[in-house]
Formats: C-alpha cells, sequence, structure tokens
C-alpha cells in the first residue's frame, strides 16, 4: 500500500472495530460487576485468630447469627486480633462479607471501556474525515 491516506484508513478502521467492539463488551461487563455488588450493606466485625491460627474476621448479622470470614493479607490494611473493621455484607447471602469496599468493583472495566469507546469513535469520526476530505 504506498497510499498514505489508505495506510491511515485502514488503521483507523482496525482501531474502531477493536475500540468500539472491545470498549462496548468491557463497558456491559464492567456495569454488570457494579450492579452486582449495589446494595451490600455496612457492619461492625471484629477481627479474631480462628481455629486453624489464621487471621479471621467476624460480623453479627441481621438474623441474629455470628458469621465469620477468613482474612486475605493486605499490604494496606495491617490486622490485629481484637481490631474493629468495617464489614459489607451481600444482601444475598448474609454469609457473605468482606472489608474491602464493594462500590469500587468493576471501576477499572468501566474506565477501560469508556476509553475504547472513545478511542473508537474517534477513529470512526477520522474514517468520515478521510472519505470525505
Amino acid at each position: 500500500m504506498d497510499d498514505p491516506i489508505g495506510a491511515v484508513s485502514l488503521i483507523s478502521e482496525l482501531f474502531s472495530w477493536i475500540g468500539l467492539g472491545a470498549g462496548a463488551v468491557m463497558l456491559v461487563i464492567g456495569l454488570l460487576r457494579g450492579a452486582y455488588f449495589r446494595g451490600w450493606s455496612e457492619t461492625l466485625g471484629v477481627v479474631v485468630v480462628n481455629a486453624n491460627g489464621d487471621l479471621a474476621y467476624r460480623w453479627l448479622g441481621e438474623d441474629g447469627l455470628l458469621y465469620e470470614a477468613p482474612s486475605i493479607d493486605d499490604d494496606s490494611q495491617v490486622l490485629e486480633p481484637g481490631d474493629d473493621v468495617t464489614v459489607y455484607v451481600s444482601p444475598r447471602d448474609p454469609a457473605v462479607g468482606r472489608i474491602d469496599d464493594p462500590r469500587h468493583e468493576g471501576r477499572a472495566l468501566r474506565t477501560t471501556g469508556w476509553i475504547l469507546l472513545a478511542l473508537g469513535a474517534a477513529a470512526v469520526v477520522l474514517q468520515f474525515v478521510l472519505l470525505f476530505g
């Protein structure tokens, strides 16, 4: 291909297909993931040492039962036995809890999806400019 405009047109078409296709898929997955984790309630929990000698956290559910989940090693949060932690509890299953905020779920997918969609839209505009320009 000796024509530079033809080469730019081909590359912009490739970017438009990749950007629009992958961007839409990532955006939908990110929105679905964010919707799944929406509505988790906050409750107060405490860090304990379980029977295996590992750190875990316990919380009292709305149904009056005591639940426990293993603590995941995280460098940003140092947990000691007896520390109070905020536990986010699933509205579908009160036995499922986590200490990291679920509102951030899917954010990276949504952001990447929007960026790819913008890249794809810009490539489509560039194709029209090259076509009619």
